[in-house]
């Protein structure tokens, strides 16, 4: 028997309540004994109920649960909720199995902040700009000066 997972016991009694509600009034007792039985058999055995068409298969669950014809007819209408949700719950529990477990991740430590030594002048580009490189200006000369040297005033030349 496969080891039950954290939450059988809570869905069994989910189950087991949704049947003595909804189940005992509407079908007979023997009726109501059989499915109910079979209902937590496969939460039990984690199974899902025989599909047909990706629905419960009710001619082979009335024939497994020897339920009479309107038995059936009342299981189909009323039992439709509980069997979708045990194929839910199933596909769930095979999902978690299937999933390796996380790994433990390491403890985080802030990295000590590197100081990045640039030599002067130089700028940093970021890779997505579309900004050029900054050129480095000549030294300027005594000559340069002279010729940019400001105007006084009320002279012309």
């Amino acid at each position: 028997m496969p080891r039950l997972t954290p939450s059988a016991p809570v869905f069994h009694r989910k189950i087991e309540t949704f049947c003595e509600v909804r189940l005992a009034p509407a079908l007979a007792k023997s009726d109501y004994q059989n499915l109910r039985s079979y209902m937590l058999g496969l939460i039990v055995r984690q199974a899902t109920p025989p599909l047909h068409g990706g629905r419960p298969n009710w001619k082979e669950i009335g024939a497994t649960c020897l339920l009479s014809e309107e038995g059936l007819a009342t299981a189909r209408r009323e039992g439709r909720h509980a069997f979708e949700a045990i194929m839910r719950w199933v596909t769930l529990a095979q999902k978690a199995k299937a999933a390796p477990a996380p790994a433990p991740t390491p403890v985080a430590r802030p990295a000590a902040a590197k100081t990045m030594i640039r030599p002067v002048g130089m700028r940093t580009v970021s890779a997505n700009s579309n900004r050029r490189p900054v050129e480095r200006m000549p030294a300027a000369t005594t000559t340069t000066r002279v010729a940019f040297a400001p105007k006084k005033a009320g002279v012309r030349g």
